[in-house]
């Protein structure tokens, strides 16, 4: 059932945006920043906050909500952590009925892999958000493809990783530090 969730969510993305092996559309290879330009012109009433903003903010205490918009088996691998887990179909009703308390009185920001997910989801609950007492709403530049590739701190169910999950082959391509792809927790050995 993953597998066909999995396929469902490729071809999704594939819709969305051109294929990250399509020509065109982007100058050369495409990258982490060549995709979050992609998707800031495609949505272009949601804001996206830095990395480093971010992790500023984390660490100065500031009231925020995480919401990681990723499939089951790449939370188990490594999130921001703090992080909430959303299944990236969720509907936007049943999203505010679960999550409007959580992200009231807060910063609620939204991230999955690249950002094609969580910009989605971020656009489609967002006035919603707000009317319900959210503070605002942002999508996190280049998801968790840049945390990682910035070497900031990730968690897994045991603590501290620095793994990441690809999402898949092509998605990966934009991981820098490939030595530390991975399907599954934990798993130091590779897929």
């Amino acid at each position: 059932m993953n597998h066909i969730v999995r396929l469902v969510t490729a071809l999704a993305l594939s819709l969305g945006m051109q294929a990250l092996t399509a020509p065109a559309g982007y100058a050369g290879e495409p990258t982490l920043k060549s995709v979050q330009e992609k998707i800031e012109k495609k949505y272009p009433d949601i804001a996206h906050v830095g990395t480093k903003t971010l992790d500023e903010k984390l660490a100065a205490g500031e009231k925020i909500v995480l919401f990681d918009v990723r499939e089951a088996d790449e939370f188990a691998v490594s999130r921001i952590p703090g992080a909430v887990r959303v299944d990236p179909g969720i509907w936007s009703s049943t999203f505010l009925k679960r999550f409007s308390e959580l992200a009231a009185g807060t910063t609620a920001v939204f991230y999955c892999s690249v950002g094609v997910r969580s910009t989605r989801l971020a656009a489609a609950v967002q006035s919603d958000l707000l009317k319900r007492g959210a503070k605002s709403v942002f999508n996190l530049r280049g998801g968790a493809f840049a945390w990682h590739n910035e070497a900031r701190q990730l968690a897994d169910d045991q603590g501290a990783t620095k793994f990441i999950h690809p999402f898949n082959e092509t998605w990966g391509r934009l991981v820098d530090r490939k030595h530390l792809l991975r399907y599954k927790p934990g798993n130091t050995k590779g897929n």
